[in-house]
């Protein structure tokens, strides 16, 4: 083998490795779990007072 094949089959398999990691991110069945995740810096936020343990309706969790 010589160097170019090397970097073809490296470029492959980081490009499968992309794809996989997009369809990983996307993922419909992942979508609540980012939500909350993406929530979370706010719901801590000490600046606008909002407690942990409250959603942001007040309600407690």
């Amino acid at each position: 083998m010589d160097k170019g094949t090397l970097h073809g089959i490296a470029t492959i398999l980081a490009m499968i490795a992309f794809l996989s990691i997009c369809w990983w991110a996307f993922k419909p069945s992942n979508r609540k779990r980012f939500e909350a995740d993406g929530q979370l810096a706010i719901d801590t936020d000490p600046i606008h007072g909002i407690d942990a343990k409250q959603t942001p309706k007040g309600d407690k969790k």
